[in-house]
């Protein structure tokens, strides 16, 4: 895998996690219900090297978890673990975006919908404590308490937008 970031950032904490082509395949397959490695590595079309190597990263970054099994030969399966299904809104937001975005409405290769009524998920949104739906003109970026000197300086200078302006 290619070098890790090392700046003070979510986004780049998590890229050194997802940051490749097959490790989000891997996760989508995981939702799918996929335990197998044979399994994982048909459905994924990776590379059996690339798939033990990313498994093992995804263990060692307690997202799945090598489970105990033994059935036709194998010795253990692969869950998601508490961490790994936290990632389902993620997962579903860049679904969303690549129908929206990519497909286009009637040509979705896959549909998520409501179990229970059948019904289509609503599209995300960015939303604020109280549930109301805001846009990207209405967030603001602060320094977080786990901020380095590097990310309060790039955080501080960004623009913020007048009263009157918008993104």
């Amino acid at each position: 895998m290619a070098q890790k970031h090392t700046q003070t950032c979510a986004i780049a904490s998590a890229l050194n996690i997802f940051g490749d082509r097959w490790t989000l395949l891997i996760i989508r397959e995981a939702f799918y219900g996929t335990t197998r490695f044979g399994d994982f590595l048909k459905n994924t079309q990776i590379s059996k090297n690339l798939l033990t190597d990313r498994l093992g990263k995804l263990v060692e970054d307690g997202i799945m978890e090598r489970v105990e099994f033994a059935d036709r030969g194998t010795n253990f399966k692969y869950a998601l673990t508490e961490k790994g299904l936290a990632l389902d809104v993620v997962m579903i937001a860049i679904q969303q975006w690549s129908e929206k975005q990519i497909y286009g409405s009637g040509n979705e290769p896959v549909l998520i919908t409501d179990r229970s009524t059948n019904a289509p998920l609503q599209e995300l949104r960015l939303t604020n404590a109280d549930g109301d739906q805001v846009s990207l003109a209405d967030v603001d970026f602060a320094p977080g308490p786990g901020a380095d000197k590097h990310a309060r300086a790039r955080i501080n200078d960004i623009p913020r937008p007048d009263a009157e302006e918008s993104i």
